[in-house]
């Protein structure tokens, strides 16, 4: 069974906005449980520790005054004590279980409890009470089988404390029907919000790509979700944007070269010159090759800015790259008339796609020969710090800053360059190959000339493994 945002119970769903409302109650009803448990608690405490300590206090005093004046001291103070008339006070001098010798207490209580010498709660029987009460009390046996009763009735205490009960108990009734009241507002908050999201989501996939989630302003997480799904949904409309752009300026470049390939292949067909035919054919040959390199590279790009090459990076020496590839230029500089510069000293090493380094560097270069014009100057360089920056430099024209957005553009191409082969896809494959890297094409001035700098992070490496040494 396909399972859906909601719960199901007896067959029905349970909306968002009752789980989340029956959620906040519970919650209140726990807080406030562990809330007013500990308040009960507490007060009992302190209530009944104050208790003890007085009646200890009563009862270390009274039999200092046996101790020192014998029973007939001890009957003074016994008398003195119960003319202040202290409704709580339980005091008594008897002698055995229920000879009353002075006091409140007319019978002692059960000889279980007469074992214990400390603070205990019992039930006594008091003078002018037709039933047994319940006092706090301290039992201390004296000489002759006299026993001294000192404590203090807890039938007013308890009381209060069972109203302080049904206080607490009302209050916590209270809290609960306060906590689904607030559970209904926050859960209907909670589903409006997600109900617009929703609706955008809706009215997205229906095609209407203009849609965005609404932004209360309050900065919550709300406000951060909506804030992330819009650039999203900005990144899919930059992304089919391009897509489009670029299928139409492929099909639109793609006609020259197919064109060129199609009245060569006529051409050879026509020709009955053995040497001509070959000429034509190798013409083919030629074009056929543009055509492939041309769809290769926008495969090329295609993958790195969509992050497919990542599972083939490793760690690799730019410098020993930028070697190589001066080494392999060299013959063609030499040819142009072109000095070849290589500045690669202390250039640490860079974790990443070696073939792809190679090609948009590759890239660079061939563009600087194209446009750097004979008798110039080509420099390969590559330096470390912050950034990785490695690039090529040369001393033609440059790039004026307004045309610096066409010229990265895929299949775009400057006026300058028009006389030119190509199909505008070099800085385009560079700047997607730097992207791949968490790094960026950077187009300077080189006075005269430009300067171009895939600049890398040093920390985009720092989860990736560790070099053998």
């Amino acid at each position: 069974m396909r399972r859906t945002g909601r719960v199901l119970m007896l067959g029905r769903p349970i909306p968002t906005t009752v789980r989340v409302a029956a959620l906040s109650m519970l919650l209140a009803l726990l807080s406030n449980l562990a809330l007013l448990g500990f308040i009960h608690i507490r007060t009992h405490d302190e209530s009944m520790g104050g208790l003890r300590q007085r009646v200890e206090e009563e009862t270390q005093a009274l039999s200092h005054v046996y101790r020192v004046g014998g029973q007939d001291a001890l009957k003074a103070a016994i008398r003195d004590a119960l003319r202040a008339r202290d409704p709580q006070l339980v005091l008594s001098l008897l002698h055995g279980p229920n000879q009353q010798i002075i006091g409140n207490v007319t019978t002692l209580p059960p000889p279980s409890t007469r074992d214990h010498l400390e603070f205990q709660i019992v039930k006594l029987r008091v003078r002018g009470r037709a039933t047994p009460i319940e006092a706090g009390v301290v039992i201390r046996p004296l000489a002759n089988g006299d026993w001294l009763i000192t404590g203090r009735n807890l039938n007013e205490r308890l009381s209060l404390e069972r109203t302080l009960e049904r206080s607490l108990l009302l209050a916590l009734a209270m809290s609960v029907l306060l906590g689904m009241i607030c559970g209904l507002v926050l859960a209907s908050y909670v589903g409006r919000r997600v109900e617009e999201i929703v609706h955008v989501a809706d009215r997205v996939g229906g095609g209407d790509l203009s849609r965005r989630a609404p932004i209360s302003g309050a900065g919550d997480a709300f406000d951060q979700l909506s804030a992330r799904i819009n650039l999203m949904l900005d990144r899919i409309v930059g992304l089919m944007e391009e897509i489009r752009l670029l299928t139409d300026s492929l099909a639109h470049d793609l006609r020259s070269p197919v064109s060129r390939l199609r009245a060569r292949i006529e051409r050879a067909m026509t020709v009955s010159d053995e040497a001509q035919r070959e000429a034509a054919l190798g013409g083919v040959i030629q074009e056929a090759d543009a055509l492939m390199r041309i769809l290769s590279t926008v495969v090329d790009i295609g993958r790195s800015e969509a992050m497919a090459g990542r599972k083939q990076f490793a760690w690799l020496d730019p410098a020993e790259l930028l070697t190589e590839l001066a080494d392999m230029y060299e013959p063609l500089a030499d040819e142009a008339g072109v000095t070849l510069i290589l500045d690669c000293a202390g250039v640490p090493p860079l974790f990443g796609h070696r073939q792809l380094l190679a090609q948009a560097i590759s890239n660079l270069v061939d563009n600087a020969f194209k446009y750097g014009g004979r008798g110039g100057t080509i420099r390969l360089f590559g330096h470390g710090g912050d950034e990785v920056r490695i690039g090529v430099a040369d001393s033609g024209p440059g790039i004026a800053p307004g045309d610096e957005a066409e010229a990265r553009r895929r299949f775009g191409r400057l006026d300058s360059s028009r006389s030119t082969p190509g199909a505008g896809l070099g800085l385009a494959l560079v700047e997607a190959v730097a992207h791949l890297h968490a790094g960026q094409l950077v187009l300077e001035s080189n006075n005269p000339g430009l300067r171009a700098v895939i600049a890398i992070p040093a920390s985009s490496a720092l989860d990736s493994p560790v070099p053998a040494s």
